[in-house]
């Protein structure tokens, strides 16, 4: 019997994604870049560089994508880059991100910009960084002047990615800048994060009235959450069980409830918690994005509290796959009561191993919450293009396209997973058949 074909809705965005500082290169002006010359920081010890070259490359790698059938594109605006000292905006990168979303248009790729990926203005970083809530203000204001000067470019706005990931390895782990070890202080920072997304979310609507695609609507914003399952280790002990609950309502289900109700209540035992209320933060939110990659055992009293499930296949890095857990993460995003967009999804895997099948696994999981009634409106793969993974180095090869850092050209080359995307990508609108994509693959679900 011929496996069933996978349907998905006319119009359903398919495509990848990358972020400024992961893949452009020479981004010299932000914490970032400082932060790599710090012997033992990075895994390798071999910083940004010039990364994947796309600030020149980026044409080329449009057309890659183009040619896979993509029709959407995530990529994020480098805020040193465009305001290198407060208020003093560069032309030149203003043009050259003009040319970008010209190039995106030319390729038929729908842009889905991200305003904040985890890199900061180094004169940010030295007043204080996100600690201090005068970063709020300015970020709101290069919001507005992002909604002005692109906004006949783009309509599908992301205000901040991942503020609780950016908060607790940079001032809770201390594995990114500011490289603080401080539960409260992370806290602080998530709140002020989330304070900035609602304040971007009402100045992106009050800003920008271009409609860039003609659907009549000029502005749709949501922000990015990186959403894992947190399950004990040790199902009996009753310490696994505490701290998985303590994280999960944190790193969870506090930030998606604060863009719903307003309220930022956030606590961690032992923590100085931090609770307020913001009118510009309730209901600001137009879609859901979904960073989706894994699942964390919780172990308590252990120096490494997060583990993968013991036999589970892993990533590169170490993280279980596990792609039944999609449909489960975008189950909970749904309760927020607007559409899901996965923002990110992927798998590091330098071989292309596992993840021809991973991807397969991924859609099916998908369309099962889809049938389920959820209002998914797209699939954005991490990532296109192997990248400076932050902490991690190069050692994390998530692309769809092999990059070769060894090379001063950044040469890519096309995966076997790629042409497993791409048929998926073409069938858009018409019949995605999962099944048909990699003859026999499967991964555990």
């Amino acid at each position: 019997m011929a496996a069933e074909a996978r349907f998905f809705p006319a119009g359903f965005l398919w495509g990848a994604g990358g972020s400024a500082h992961q893949v452009e290169g020479g981004n010299r002006r932000n914490d970032w870049w400082r932060f790599e010359q710090v012997p033992g920081v990075i895994q390798g010890g071999r910083g940004s560089g010039d990364a994947c070259r796309h600030w020149v490359l980026f044409d080329q790698d449009f057309a890659l994508a183009a040619a896979d059938g993509h029709n959407a594109h995530r990529l994020s605006l480098e805020w040193s880059r465009l305001e290198p000292s407060p208020g003093q905006f560069d032309g030149g990168a203003v043009a050259h991100y003009h040319a970008v979303f010209s190039s995106l248009r030319r390729h038929g790729l729908t842009p889905i910009v991200t305003l904040h990926h985890f890199t900061n203005p180094l004169w940010i970083a030295d007043s204080g960084g996100w600690e201090a809530r005068g970063t709020v203000d300015r970020f709101e204001a290069f919001v507005r002047f992002c909604a002005r000067e692109f906004g006949g470019e783009v309509d599908w706005w992301c205000t901040v990615n991942e503020p609780e990931v950016f908060a607790f390895r940079g001032w809770s782990e201390g594995i990114w800048p500011p490289a603080v070890r401080d539960n409260s202080r992370a806290l602080t920072v998530i709140a002020h994060q989330l304070e900035a997304h609602g304040r971007a979310y009402r100045a992106l609507h009050a800003e920008d009235h271009a409609d860039a695609d003609g659907d009549g609507v000029a502005a749709r914003v949501g922000f990015a959450k990186h959403r894992v399952q947190l399950d004990p280790l040790r199902a009996w002990h009753p310490l696994d069980r505490l701290q998985a609950y303590f994280e999960d309502r944190v790193f969870n289900r506090a930030v998606e409830q604060s863009v719903v109700e307003g309220e930022i209540d956030l606590s961690i035992p032992g923590a100085r918690g931090v609770r307020r209320t913001l009118s510009e933060l309730k209901g600001a939110l137009d879609w859901y994005g979904l960073n989706y990659y894994t699942r964390w055992m919780v172990r308590s009293l252990s120096p490494e509290p997060h583990v993968a499930r013991p036999g589970a296949p892993r990533n590169d890095l170490g993280w279980e796959l596990w792609p039944g857990g999609l449909e489960q993460a975008i189950m909970a995003a749904s309760r927020l009561g607007k559409p899901v967009l996965v923002t990110e999804n992927g798998v590091a895997d330098a071989s292309d191993r596992l993840r021809p099948a991973a991807i397969v696994a991924f859609v099916e999981a998908m369309h099962a919450a889809i049938g389920r009634g959820v209002d998914v409106r797209g699939y954005l793969h991490w990532s296109l293009l192997d990248n400076f993974e932050w902490a991690d180095g190069y050692h994390g090869r998530f692309g769809l396209y092999a990059v070769d850092f060894d090379s001063t050209e950044r040469p890519r080359t096309r995966r076997p997973s790629a042409e497993v995307f791409a048929r998926i990508a073409r069938a858009n609108g018409v019949t995605a058949d999962v099944h048909a994509a990699v003859d026999g693959a499967r991964v555990p679900r």
